[in-house]
């Protein structure tokens, strides 16, 4: 069946039909058929439709499909745009332009998180560079989630220590230091370099519950020097409990 055959067959009524004709088109591959299903994903904004594009889509390698996929986050749906994310991040590095420009420069925060969503999957030494831009950010909630998805890129373990080091002086609020500590311990970023700016933070914060994420977090570096005053610290927070699991589950 020629190309145009199967492209007008995407304008049926019948849910199969066009699913079938969608995967037919795997085997033509070129920017009128990348764009025309975009287009019909954006158009009929049907599950089985969806899945069909999205994995006909992943399978061409053509970079136009990079270029027409970050279209569907000018979109208000939800699946859209997390097909978009699929897309984008098992197609790799080849994305990560299209990524820059659509979405990290946007003005819009949301657009900037979506970013990151893209880059922490595909997990290159590219797309930490990018995302460590956005650990500047200046909305609250991107940089956090930058700061979070550094434990995705553990294989750039002495990058990601140093990012880190630099980020700590700027952590304000429980949210920041609740997302450190997350990010240390599930990321087993396991680093001496990190223990002497969390203790200097210790300086920073007067709530005992807030100081309780730092020590947590030197716990689990293995800083055995403020164990007393980790415990006496988790009296105060009443979260000694807590803080003596840590303390068998560290080995400090």
């Amino acid at each position: 069946m020629k190309v145009k055959e199967l492209l007008s067959k995407l304008k049926a009524e019948d849910i199969q039909e066009v699913r079938e004709a969608v995967e037919q088109l795997r085997d033509y591959e070129s920017p009128e058929v990348i764009k025309a299903l975009v287009d019909l994903a954006i158009s009929r904004k049907n599950r089985a439709i969806l899945e069909a594009v999205k994995e006909t889509l992943i399978n061409f390698k053509n970079s136009t499909v990079c270029k027409e996929v970050i279209e569907l986050f000018n979109t208000s749906e939800p699946k859209l745009r997390q097909t978009a994310i699929e897309i984008l991040s098992y197609r790799g590095n080849e994305c990560i332009p299209f990524v820059k420009k659509h979405l990290i420069c946007s003005k819009d925060s949301n657009m900037r998180k979506f970013a990151l969503d893209i880059l922490s999957n595909i997990n290159t030494e590219s797309a930490l560079e990018e995302l460590a831009q956005l650990l500047n950010d200046p909305d609250v909630n991107v940089r956090m989630t930058a700061l979070e998805y550094l434990r995705n890129f553990s294989s750039f373990k002495e990058k990601v220590v140093e990012l880190i080091v630099k980020t700590i002086p700027y952590i304000e609020d429980m949210y920041g230091l609740t997302t450190l500590a997350s990010t240390v311990i599930y990321g087993e970023l396991k680093d001496s370099k990190l223990i002497k700016p969390l203790r200097e933070m210790l300086n920073k914060f007067t709530d005992p519950l807030e100081k309780h994420w730092i020590y947590k977090t030197l716990l689990f570096l293995g800083d055995k020097e403020i164990l007393r005053e980790a415990v006496e610290n988790a009296k105060e927070a009443e979260m000694e409990e807590d803080i003596r699991k840590d303390i068998e589950i560290f080995g400090s």
